[in-house]
């Protein structure tokens, strides 16, 4: 018996939903985490003042900061508090939110 064709690609797209779903998820998880990061990092991470921007960070360095921050291995005013509040999934979806804000 031959697999039906068009069966056959709505399995491989139901097989994909759950995927592009997670996506979205953290993409949405990370842009409403990010609203916070603009009262003190500027709007989009892209400060004009003197505390650091966080749209020239990769994905990478922002995760190591915040998990530093979060240990307290690296000193700061609120930051380390902020982080505390953080999950890696948090901070996952914050780095990809703002990595997304620099391919713009």
């Amino acid at each position: 018996m031959r697999p039906v064709p068009g069966l056959l690609a709505l399995l491989v797209v139901v097989l994909l939903l759950p995927d592009v779903a997670a996506a979205e998820a953290v993409a949405v998880r990370g842009a409403a985490l990010a609203n916070a990061c603009a009262a003190c990092h500027g709007p989009d991470g892209r400060s004009q003042g003197a505390i650091p921007a966080l749209d020239a960070l990769s994905a990478e360095d922002f995760v190591a900061a915040l998990k530093a921050f979060r240990t307290e291995a690296r000193k700061g005013t609120v930051m380390n508090r902020i982080a505390k509040g953080l999950d890696d999934g948090d901070i996952a979806a914050v780095a990809a939110y703002f990595a997304t804000l620099r391919q713009r």
